[in-house]
């Protein structure tokens, strides 16, 4: 009877250790806290809803609603503060607009409130997803460059279309946005390595900024004094290849956004920084966003951690010496992606730890983003993206958007170590369970 009570008791707790959802809460004390962090540090790239609308059955003109209200509760439960998504649109006018509003409507008005989640919207390439930024005919350094009526000199076809459509995005959603990112990672662009001429993107960020701050004709709302515009996350590695012509660093790339030639280092006073601040004495952005992926594996986790930090100390005295000492990082991507060469879903925690309980030391983060809520394809093979502290079952299928087609409940199949590891610095208690030892008869 023993051997048949032991073995009964074997049986579940195997059980208990191949679920996929999260284990039960055990009935005793939560383990302390020691590293919790403050909330604002507290943010996660997610699953655009771009990417979910019309995929549950028998609704195929609407947002999926089950999966986002899924992902609302286990962001929730991972203790997350600020999500940061990205905005596409396909298309000019009206109609375009409203199919992008349909696909966000949902998660920004209803799921976001519901957690008491803060939104950080990216406005980036997506915005055109029609054409490519670097396109030399429909692009954003395709002439002609003419006064526009509405938003002034240097404008062509493409920083038109984007200026009207994220413009558009920020008067529908008002305060429920409370920072815009302009642009990801434009001074590296895939696969090129290519990067947005500097006073191009400078460009489109201050006309940006000013017509959301500053409309006219003025409407008096409050959200645009508070709304934040932040720079799109530079990318570490620069542009093109270090040692190679064209090469241009992160903090290089950073000066010319600021208007500086690098040849003279002297500010030009017609750049749209310098000029923005000439004329209403601030510069056009509330902080820097930036990506401080380590460049390949390292031989410690330390030196990923040393290297992160030299690179933000870089960025630090760069800014100091173009006067503007201050300004705060938003580190809008940090990550770990567990089928890389030999990392581990251990290792994956490991440095999620580190990273985070570092970065927030600084009194010069804003806010840190954990890339990524959800794995993405390929699952599998050598180019396999398993980044997410969850893992959402999927197949690959060119009918699906995005090119796959996931669980359509949200439902995660696996919460990686990373998971529990982000509750615990963001202050949420862990519950372990113990199971019992199996006496031999």
């Amino acid at each position: 009877m023993r051997v048949v009570f032991y073995a009964a008791i074997l049986m579940i707790a195997v059980s208990l250790l191949l679920m996929p959802t999260p284990p039960p809460v055990a009935a005793h004390q939560p383990s302390s806290q020691p590293q919790a962090l403050s909330r604002d540090m507290m943010g996660m790239v997610i699953r655009d809803p771009w990417y979910d609308f019309g995929t549950y059955p028998g609704m195929p003109n609407q947002p999926n609603r089950v999966a986002q209200d899924r992902m609302g509760q286990v962001l929730a439960e991972a203790g997350v503060q600020w999500v940061r998504l990205e905005f596409f649109v396909l298309g000019d006018g009206t109609d375009a607009l409203n199919q992008t509003f349909a696909r966000y409507d949902y998660f920004i008005n209803t799921v976001a409130p519901r957690h008491n989640f803060k939104v950080l919207a990216l406005v980036g390439f997506g915005i055109v997803n029609e054409h490519d930024i670097l396109n030399t005919t429909t692009g954003i350094t395709a002439g002609p460059f003419v006064d526009d009526p509405q938003y002034g000199g240097g404008v062509n076809p493409y920083i038109k279309r984007w200026l009207t459509r994220s413009l558009a995005i920020a008067n529908r959603y008002g305060d429920k946005i409370a920072v815009y990112e302009v642009l990801n990672e434009q001074n590296r662009l895939p696969p090129s390595g290519k990067a947005v001429p500097a006073y191009l993107a400078a460009r489109l960020h201050t006309k940006f900024f000013h017509h959301l701050k500053f409309p006219t004709p003025s409407d008096g709302a409050a959200w645009r004094r508070s709304v934040k515009v932040i720079i799109g996350g530079l990318h570490p590695k620069g542009t093109l290849e270090k040692g190679y012509s064209g090469y241009l660093s992160d903090s290089d790339y950073l000066r010319q956004l600021y208007g500086y030639n690098l040849t003279t280092g002297q500010i030009i006073p017609t750049d749209p920084f310098p000029a923005y601040n000439s004329r209403y004495d601030m510069l056009p952005l509330d902080g820097i966003g930036y990506h401080p992926y380590p460049e390949e594996i390292r031989l410690s986790l330390q030196a990923d951690v040393d290297l992160i930090t030299d690179r933000l100390n870089t960025l630090r005295n760069v800014l100091a010496s173009m006067g503007d000492p201050y300004r705060p990082f938003w580190i809008t991507e940090i990550g770990y992606n567990t089928a890389f060469k030999a990392q581990t879903e251990a290792g994956q925690a490991a440095f999620m730890r580190t990273v985070y309980t570092t970065l927030a030391a600084r009194p010069d983060i804003a806010s840190i983003f954990w890339f990524k809520y959800e794995d993405f394809p390929p699952a599998d093979g050598p180019n396999a993206q398993r980044w997410g502290i969850v893992r959402i079952n999927f197949t690959n299928d060119s009918t699906c958007p995005g090119g796959a087609c996931y669980t359509v409940s949200g439902e995660p199949a696996y919460y990686r170590q990373s998971f529990w590891v982000y509750r615990e610095l963001a202050g949420l208690p862990i519950y372990r369970v113990y199971l019992p030892l199996v006496a031999r008869s």
